[in-house]
């Protein structure tokens, strides 16, 4: 049976928590592989901000922190009720166990054959919800300060440290259900979308069109993450997609490693031609399929996990709604498009083919 993360989009709070850890790895690859990423972090306020900006950004910084504050009660609060009620149920057991030993001169005849089994019962159903409690205390503790450890060692900035602290809360397995699991979904993908833009890792941002569209209609990049974004975990050795099989995403590695396989014959060979074989390892960065956000496509080879990946799928559709939503990017992607799918009919077609590589 493949771990709870195998094909996991974030809705758990164990997803969530190894998706932060996955995020962690992204970011000492990210800040190994720029120098510049430092400089572009600080946010160095404008000379000519306003008072009313910088008091505003006070506060909201002040109702962050006071915020926080108030989390970490809750939490605290949370772990000593769950502590009481440990002691409550073990002092409930030690209270039954004696009950069951202590000799009874008028049913002593009887305490074997009828009152064992009501004993014993009841013994048994305390036992296991003291071991049910304690597996869940430890399983919080355990989530809360890998959390906390993250939003500390990569300084997240109080507001969206609260946001990332609930939502861990919220998503836990006994509250996820039917009803809500769509909307902690997206939720978990904003959040997601929110630190890869605050730890400057790359994931559309290593992408030459997503560079050019970034610059000049900012907010549509992050409608776009939003919209038509969607984390992923894979296991190691797991298969993410197979030649032959229809492609609508395109997909962003995060963190982790995976090897592309492709067998195919050069266009314009003959029926005797030799094939071409492609073997890859790619990394935190680096991109597959994105023919299908430009045409229709079907993947040219294999792409399986070497170590736990995470990575993110851009959806076609989404993409394609966002984008025609706004004149101009609309015409930039039309442009770019036009180029990619000439390069693309002119070379080996393989879910690798990157026209940003080539002269703009």
């Amino acid at each position: 049976m493949a771990p709870p993360h195998a094909c996991g989009t974030g809705v758990g709070a164990d997803e969530f928590v190894v998706m932060l850890r996955h995020l962690a790895d992204a970011a000492v690859w990210a800040s190994g592989g720029s120098s510049m990423r430092g400089a572009r972090g600080c946010n160095t306020a404008p000379e000519g901000k306003d008072s009313n900006a910088v008091s505003t950004g006070f506060l909201s910084v002040l109702v962050a922190r006071l915020e926080g504050a108030a989390k970490s009660t809750q939490d605290a609060m949370s772990s000593a009720s769950t502590m009481l009620c440990l002691g409550a149920l073990r002092f409930t057991l030690r209270l039954v166990a004696a009950r069951h030993a202590s000799p009874c001169m008028r049913c002593a005849r009887t305490r074997g054959t009828v009152h064992v089994d009501r004993f014993t019962s009841l013994h048994w159903s305390l036992a296991n919800m003291i071991v049910q409690l304690q597996g869940f205390r430890r399983e919080k503790s355990s989530w809360r300060r890998t959390v906390r450890e993250f939003l500390n060692r990569h300084k997240i900035s109080a507001s969206l440290s609260v946001r990332v602290r609930r939502h861990v809360d919220r998503s836990q397995p006994q509250k996820v259900r039917d009803t809500n699991a769509e909307s902690l979904g997206r939720l978990s993908t904003e959040i997601m979308v929110d630190l890869l833009e605050e730890m400057r890792v790359p994931a559309l941002s290593a992408h030459p069109f997503f560079v050019g569209l970034r610059s000049k209609h900012p907010h549509l990049v992050r409608e776009l993450c939003h919209e038509a974004l969607q984390p992923m975990l894979k296991s190691s050795d797991e298969i993410v997609f197979c030649a032959g099989e229809a492609c609508s995403k395109m997909y962003v590695i995060i963190s982790g490693h995976a090897q592309y396989n492709a067998s195919m014959q050069a266009r314009d060979g003959g029926p005797g031609a030799s094939m071409s074989h492609i073997r890859r390892t790619l990394h935190s960065g680096q991109w597959l399929s994105e023919a299908a956000l430009w045409t229709g496509w079907v993947h040219r080879g294999e792409l399986r996990v070497v170590t736990d990946c995470m990575l993110v799928a851009l959806d076609a559709s989404g993409f394609a709604r966002v984008i025609s939503s706004h004149k101009s990017a609309h015409r930039d992607a039309a442009a770019y498009a036009r180029k990619f799918v000439e390069s693309l009919n002119r070379g080996l077609q393989t879910d690798l083919v990157e026209v940003g590589q080539l002269e703009q």
